[in-house]
């Protein structure tokens, strides 16, 4: 199990298509089923994720991030920490605390 960054996210969709530009072969599941609409008239809008329960960002097998139950409580895996560090950089979220 990697271990986790836990980030408090501000703007959930620039975070989250950051994560899937980052990724090499991005697989994006809501409630374990797959999406692929990435537009905004997709499922992944502000508004969108923010009604997600359950959410993660792959590259291909390997997690990159996620939540379950809300946004608020995403996470970062620690080797993906460098998507977090630009994100905070950004402005779209905050590093809450270390890998645990």
């Amino acid at each position: 199990m990697p271990k986790l960054i836990p980030v408090r996210p501000k703007s959930y969709r620039s975070v989250v298509l950051y994560a899937i530009q980052a990724a090499r072969a991005p697989v994006v599941l809501v409630n374990r089923k797959p999406i692929i609409d990435f537009s905004e008239s997709g499922p992944l809008t502000q508004k969108g994720i923010r009604q997600m329960r359950d959410f993660e960002v792959r590259d291909g097998d390997t997690p990159i991030l996620g939540f379950h139950d809300h946004p608020d409580e995403m996470w970062v895996t620690e080797a993906q920490a460098s998507i977090a560090e630009h994100c905070q950089a950004e402005g779209w979220l905050e590093i809450e605390g270390r890998a645990s």
